[in-house]
């Protein structure tokens, strides 16, 4: 007996050659899996139709183009919805045209646009208090990955973006040909928290609590290239288990009679429940009728530069001084705005007799009190010493 488990729904098996593939519709379709050949001819075979990991705004486009019989099972109608969105799922419509959008040059394809923007939605979400465990950057093309693992290592603090073996594989291929920069694809070294960011592709069989996808295409003639594979689509819906943002333009994946074929009933479902944007609504955790949609990159940290609203904090520190932030949905103990307070310290420097007040600012350490105290006569010569500091007094050795 031969039992074979697996999707024949999802990737099929990659071949090297273009031409040889089913979507180039050149006859080969040498990447058609022996499972899917088998199912086609009408072998007997069983289908698992109760899913354990999307919420069911997310199952539904899923269900839509590939998994008609698909059922919820209970527990993913318990999920919590998406901090500080106003969606949990939310596709952000935009025009800005791809790099290189008027040649087809490249080996891979890029968005500057895109990169930038999800890389804010990344900084947004961790600002409302997610793990960087928690979210994972999708996108089809590896030269869109390249530009995601780059910017979120220069413009997100403390965090580094990684990526898998096979990505990173592909990537140091694709950098042999000089599409891409040499920056070491896995170092760490800014700081020990890590996004991960992945090709569809390497992503297969792996999920995430809340997952953003770039698409990537966005040019006036309806180039979608990947993104007419429905196998490759559903793989990068059925991904997120919390939330889902979608960064594309509709208008390229709509403009072809192949890209509506895989795409209009996506949109149309999105459409329908007003999920479709052209900015992404997000609301303040801590004070909810604060809502605003973010069109541009620069829009996050112009109107949510915290994470909330422009609203200031005002929490009293333990040092006594309120908070120096606008409105934060994360760091309710305030351990880093205690470590960002700019006002004049109200301590005492620790081994002060004399309770001088310390000149620095409160984030940071007294250390030796430096007032001066005067002229001092020394015991053993009797002379005067001048410009004494008061640390200086119970220190004889060094006087």
């Amino acid at each position: 007996h031969l039992i074979m488990i697996g999707d024949h729904k999802q990737l099929p098996p990659k071949v090297e050659q273009y031409r040889l593939t089913a979507v180039s519709e050149s006859g080969y379709r040498l990447d058609r899996s022996l499972f899917e050949r088998l199912i086609e001819a009408g072998r007997s075979s069983a289908t698992l139709n109760v899913q354990h990991r999307m919420r069911p705004s997310i199952s539904e486009l899923v269900r839509l183009q590939t998994y008609p019989s698909l059922l919820d099972h209970n527990a993913v109608r318990e999920y919590p919805n998406v901090s500080g969105l106003i969606e949990n799922l939310v596709f952000v419509d935009h025009n800005r045209p791809e790099d290189g959008a008027g040649s087809d040059e490249s080996r891979t394809k890029s968005n500057s646009f895109e990169a930038e923007l999800a890389v804010e939605v990344v900084r947004y979400l961790l600002l409302q208090g997610y793990g960087t465990k928690q979210i994972v950057v999708l996108t089809p093309y590896l030269g869109q990955l390249q530009r995601l693992i780059s910017l979120i290592r220069t413009n997100l603090d403390e965090v580094t973006a990684i990526v898998s073996e096979r990505d990173q594989n592909e990537l140091e291929d694709l950098d042999d040909s000089g599409n891409l920069g040499s920056d070491p694809l896995n170092s760490n070294e800014r700081g020990s928290a890590t996004v991960r960011c992945s090709s569809v592709d390497n992503f297969q069989g792996e999920e995430a609590d809340i997952i953003v996808v770039s698409l990537v295409r966005s040019n006036r003639r309806g180039n979608i290239g990947f993104l007419k594979e429905r196998q490759r689509v559903n793989v990068l819906l059925s991904r997120a288990r919390y939330g889902m943002v979608l960064l594309g333009s509709t208008r390229t994946l709509l403009m072809t009679e192949k890209g509506r074929l895989t795409w209009k009933p996506i949109t149309d479902a999105l459409s329908a429940k007003g999920r479709i944007k052209d900015g992404l609504p997000v609301v303040c955790q801590l004070h909810p009728d604060d809502a605003v949609s973010l069109h541009n990159p620069s829009d996050f940290r112009q109107f949510r530069p915290n994470g909330g609203c422009h609203r200031p904090c005002s929490f009293r520190l333990a040092c006594g001084h309120a908070c120096p932030l606008k409105c934060h949905p994360a760091d309710a103990s305030h351990i880093k705005s205690q470590k960002l307070c700019s006002e004049p310290c109200m301590r005492f420097p620790p081994d002060c007799e004399m309770n001088h007040s310390c000149p620095k600012l409160c984030r940071e350490e007294c250390g030796l009190c430096r007032a001066p105290v005067g002229p001092k006569r020394l015991e053993i010569c009797g002379h005067d010493l001048q410009d004494v500091q008061c640390f200086e007094l119970t220190d004889s050795e060094a006087v």
